[in-house]
């Protein structure tokens, strides 16, 4: 199971996720409204008797905020035993890859390079390998 991945779009950008973040892909219906919650916190939904916070991944990485389409995919994820999902653009596979993991050399936007961990060749294309986790907290804002 080490070699197993989610590969999602997120953002408009290929990305693969280790299986062993990943507790379930579904679809979410209208989520509600937090009033005050951070601008990357998109609403609640509940699902099977649980609660979930729902994750605008665009704002993590510096994009404007995405509505929420009733029957979006979302990726559900354990941080910290609470319940997150966060919304993809589109649920693309889950697959074996082979190929090892390998540090990013090229150049990101400060938004991915803080959720992405590292490069992961599939099918002729490099994707970001993302930690979920990564997309729950937003860095605090320095003062001038």
């Amino acid at each position: 199971m080490e070699k197993l991945y989610l590969i999602a779009r997120i953002a408009d950008t290929r990305v693969a996720l280790r299986s062993r973040a990943i507790n379930s892909v579904v679809t979410v219906g209208n989520p509600v409204h937090v009033p005050a919650a951070p601008p990357h916190v998109a609403g609640l939904f509940a699902l099977r008797s649980r609660v979930f916070t729902l994750i605008d991944p665009h704002v993590v990485i510096g994009l404007p905020p995405t509505a929420v389409a009733p029957g979006q995919r979302v990726i559900v994820v354990d941080v910290a035993d609470h319940g997150y999902a966060l919304l993809a653009d589109a649920i693309e596979d889950v697959c074996f890859i082979d190929a090892p993991e390998t540090r990013v050399t090229g150049r990101l936007l400060p938004g991915w390079a803080r959720v992405a961990d590292a490069m992961i060749e599939h099918e002729g294309a490099s994707l970001l390998v993302v930690d979920p986790s990564h997309f729950i907290t937003l860095p605090v804002a320095r003062a001038a």
